[in-house]
């Protein structure tokens, strides 16, 4: 048993070792993910019937395919794409693998752009994406500013303990307005928790915009990212403007962030979990760990939104609940390894 135990090591290991091999696993966990997605639901199908459903416009079950559990499906994997690379992103910035969206109130912020259009302004809910970005950006602004001390490097440790001061904060403005215009916006109780219900194709176009020009400048940003996982001393010797890139990665983690919550509401905890379950098997390289970062992201949120789903049907329990059960017990396993 131990020798076939030692065996099964050593071809894992030369397997990780081929190029292209991490992420053609993740992308084929991401593939079953969809496939499982599209076929399970009030009515179960098989993989033959959801390729009919997709091919033939006559199908019975072209509808429910196509314009019910498709436009979910593309919705959920780009949500997990986008939270699990701004997680990526921030705790390169912040340099701490507790760093999270959610946790440093990034999502909130961004939440709360969206309520206050969705309540006061809702004939401009097209705009929603907009000042869901701007409410995250001006989030992570207010954190460093609160992290930061004159003549002193911001330590990691102290922008969290801030990030979760933010959070509670913007928290609490969202349950006050959500009291306060219940009337207005009775379905937000969902965006609250976070959920995938009820979307589709205009919603996936309203998160794949954000999502996609996210993904294209964190791939910019790749060799600052690999820099910065030096000390600011050596990553300023090394040419880089420590403070710009940033800055600039910063608003990347925001864009992606808010475009998420735009559609998904304050879905937490993929950008804690995803991110450090790819370093510890890619290695920290932002190289790898981005593209492994966003496939595995996509992979998480469509299983979690599909056990969601299937779990207690028909009773249907929001997803963002589901990710915080995972992802609360893992943050306290990162809190005693990284932080004891």
């Amino acid at each position: 048993m131990r020798r076939w135990a030692a065996a099964y090591r050593l071809r894992s290991a030369r397997a990780q070792e081929v190029p292209g091999f991490q992420l053609a696993v993740v992308s084929g966990l991401l593939g079953l993910a969809a496939l499982t997605a599209s076929m399970l639901g009030a009515l179960e199908l098989s993989p033959a019937a959801v390729v009919t459903a997709i091919a033939d416009s006559d199908d019975p079950m072209h509808t429910v395919v196509w314009d019910v559990r498709l436009p979910r499906v593309v919705c959920g994997a780009l949500v997990g794409c986008a939270l699990a690379v701004a997680g990526a992103l921030l705790q390169t910035v912040v340099r701490n693998p507790l760093a999270d969206p959610g946790l440093l109130g990034v999502t909130a912020g961004a939440g709360l752009g969206a309520l206050f259009v969705l309540i006061f302004v809702p004939q401009a809910a097209h705009w929603v994406p907009f000042v869901a970005f701007a409410g995250g950006a001006v989030t992570i602004v207010a954190l460093l500013l609160l992290a930061w001390r004159p003549g002193r490097a911001i330590g990691p440790l102290r922008i969290i303990l801030s990030g979760v001061a933010v959070q509670a904060m913007l928290f609490a403005v969202l349950a006050l307005l959500t009291f306060a215009y219940a009337d207005r916006a009775p379905a937000f109780a969902s965006f609250l928790v976070g959920s995938l219900n009820g979307l589709g194709w205009s919603d996936a176009l309203t998160v794949g915009v954000p999502t996609a020009v996210g993904l294209v400048l964190a791939l910019v940003y790749l060799r600052p990212l690999d820099v910065m996982l030096l000390d600011d001393a050596s990553a300023a010797g090394l040419g880089l403007g420590v403070r710009t890139a940033r800055i600039g990665v910063s608003g990347v983690a925001a864009l992606l962030a808010a475009g998420a919550v735009s559609v998904a509401g304050l879905v937490g905890f993929v950008g804690l979990v995803v991110p450090n379950a790819v370093r510890v098997w890619a290695g920290p390289g932002h190289g790898l760990l981005l593209p492994l970062s966003a496939v595995g992201g996509a992979a998480l949120v469509l299983l979690a939104d599909t056990a969601a789903r299937t779990a207690l049907r028909p009773l249907e329990l929001p997803v963002g609940a589901l990710l915080a059960l995972l992802g609360g017990p893992y943050f306290l396993s990162l809190l005693w390894r990284k932080v004891a």
